[in-house]
């Protein structure tokens, strides 16, 4: 019943997941990319978990992980990639055993505690440079991480940043993040501290950085110089894969009936709207699409989502 809506939702997601991955490897100095690099930061965690979800589609996006496992693990964090992961299932506990072993095989032992039960580290592929590109402004985030440290201080500022000096709560920079917000609130306040931010006197406390002299600072560039944008990446990847595991449900061997499917799809719209109400993409409204006609709300959601992520690489 939902083979043709199935496969549309499967292109659509698939080409805008492709596209999102390469353009944000070429930021990174991937290697074999040629494309430009994205205009917004890069979220790491994210775009791992969805190389790994689409390289049946694209299988050069597995060496660009092992590349990145080799190179840049030092600058991936376990505590967030575990946080970011539960948001893309059913590939979540895969997807961190796989880049865990391939991490650990590249001499990363933090991440010893998540190699899957039975998996060998083997050493990864040789290929590639030997360091990442961190010189391009979309490779904010983990330049920080480089110079800071992994960990939540230098996440909260890369979130302050991408904004643009806009002021944010300590909910909305741990829903942005995958922090708590005990976690969320220490690192901000210890920041203010130092004078890195800038923090309201009112309670909840708010939270901000100067934006442009800290683009000044780290040779952003553009005139004046700007930090690029926030996205919310970690939140669109997620429902591009869920959009592409509801799809290939739709096809299997043991697929449920229409109706545990049309559940599943509005189930999926519902756990994304509020992600993309705090990143703006334009998506119908779940309550619209009841019963059967859910397959038809996610198809009509993906093709915004997929049309957003070409308009914000």
């Amino acid at each position: 019943m939902f083979e043709k809506c199935s496969e549309e939702i499967a292109e659509l997601a698939g080409a805008a997941a492709v596209a999102a991955c390469w353009a944000q490897w070429a930021g990174l100095g991937a290697p074999a990319s040629r494309r430009t690099a994205p205009a917004s930061i890069i979220d790491v965690e994210a775009l791992i978990l969805l190389s790994l979800r689409v390289t049946a589609r694209e299988r050069r996006l597995q060496d660009l992980v092992a590349w990145w496992a080799r190179v840049g693990s030092v600058v991936t964090s376990v505590q967030r990639f575990r946080s970011v992961a539960e948001s893309f299932e059913p590939t979540a506990e895969a997807g961190l055993a796989t880049f865990a072993t391939l991490a650990v095989g590249a001499g990363d032992r933090r991440w010893l505690p998540h190699v899957g039960p039975g998996d060998v580290a083997p050493p990864t592929r040789e290929k590639g440079m030997d360091a990442p590109n961190l010189g391009e402004p979309c490779a904010l985030w983990p330049r920080l991480r480089a110079g800071l440290g992994v960990g939540a201080k230098a996440d909260v500022l890369a979130f302050l940043l991408g904004s643009g000096g806009a002021w944010a709560s300590t909910r909305q920079i741990a829903l942005a993040l995958g922090y708590s917000t005990v976690a969320v609130r220490a690192a901000a306040s210890e920041m203010a501290l130092a004078r890195f931010i800038t923090e309201t006197g009112d309670r909840p406390a708010e939270y901000s950085a100067r934006a442009a002299s800290w683009a000044a600072l780290l040779d952003l560039g553009g005139s004046p110089p700007a930090a690029p944008a926030w996205r919310f990446w970690a939140d669109v990847f997620a429902f591009l894969a869920g959009a592409l595991a509801w799809s290939g449900s739709v096809s299997a061997p043991d697929a449920p009936g229409p109706h545990v499917l049309a559940s599943r799809a509005r189930d999926l719209l519902e756990r994304h709207a509020r992600a993309f109400a705090l990143a703006r993409v334009p998506v119908p409204e779940p309550a619209g699409h009841t019963g059967l006609e859910a397959a038809d709300g996610l198809l009509s959601t993906t093709g915004v989502v997929a049309e957003w992520v070409r308009e914000h690489l």
